[in-house]
């Protein structure tokens, strides 16, 4: 899983950018942010790692006092919040205690932040980053056997395709084409989005006339396709 934190690049933030980027660590997820881009507007660039990641985390804390007591917070970490929800993703602002958002974020799911005492607002995010990824899956990689079908595909770039699909609990997904990798030790496939008990099929068609399937799979085994005897 991708995810895209959004912050403010000034000293006060440091510490919690750090705190992020342990807890991310600990989950074994990949982190981009708008760092070393320049400027602090929603830049085409930005947008376009927010675009490659799959989840959007913001960092809106305390900016500018306000008459009123309460503070502005940053336009731009705002913005990558924003921009990522209306592509669709997932994304949750940690907005510290004071910082008046004028109400936006109470149709969606936010995590409050005292500085003084941050260890709830990790804790949170903690359990947040973690449902992301059952949601999501993982990323597999699956070697293709026998050995002698594994090269024909990993070596064949006209008419071969490759397809895969997951069984969740007895019930099938969608076909979806993966493109198979020639590696040393063999060909093999990546598949996205695979969960702990996710059985993985396999198919290959355009050797002949034969289209291969192989048996719904524990993703935790090596997969041997063999002649399915026609089209599914």
């Amino acid at each position: 899983m991708k995810i895209f934190l959004g912050f403010a690049f000034r000293p006060a933030d440091e510490e919690l950018v750090r705190w992020c980027d342990r807890l991310f660590a600990s989950q074994l997820v990949h982190v981009f942010t708008g760092e070393r881009l320049g400027g602090d507007a929603l830049t085409p660039a930005v947008q376009a790692r927010i675009d490659q990641c799959d989840v959007v985390v913001g960092l809106l804390t305390r900016r500018d006092a306000k008459a009123d007591g309460k503070f502005t917070t940053h336009d731009w970490v705002r913005d990558e919040i924003n921009y990522g929800r209306n592509k669709g993703k997932r994304a949750i602002a940690v907005i510290e205690e004071g910082v008046d958002v004028g109400g936006m974020y109470q149709g969606h799911e936010m995590i409050p932040l005292d500085r003084a005492n941050p260890l709830e607002t990790f804790l949170r995010l903690a359990e947040t980053v973690g449902g992301w990824k059952r949601e999501f899956g993982r990323t597999v990689k699956v070697q293709i056997l026998p050995a002698s079908l594994a090269r024909r595909v990993g070596s064949t770039e006209n008419g071969v395709s490759c397809a895969h699909r997951l069984w969740s609990q007895g019930k099938k997904g969608q076909w979806t084409e993966v493109t198979p990798v020639p590696e040393g030790g063999g060909t093999f496939v990546w598949i996205d989005g695979v969960k702990d008990d996710d059985l993985i099929q396999l198919k290959i068609e355009g050797l002949g006339r034969q289209i291969l399937t192989s048996v719904a799979t524990s993703q935790w085994m090596q997969i041997e396709l063999e002649n399915g005897g026609g089209r599914p």
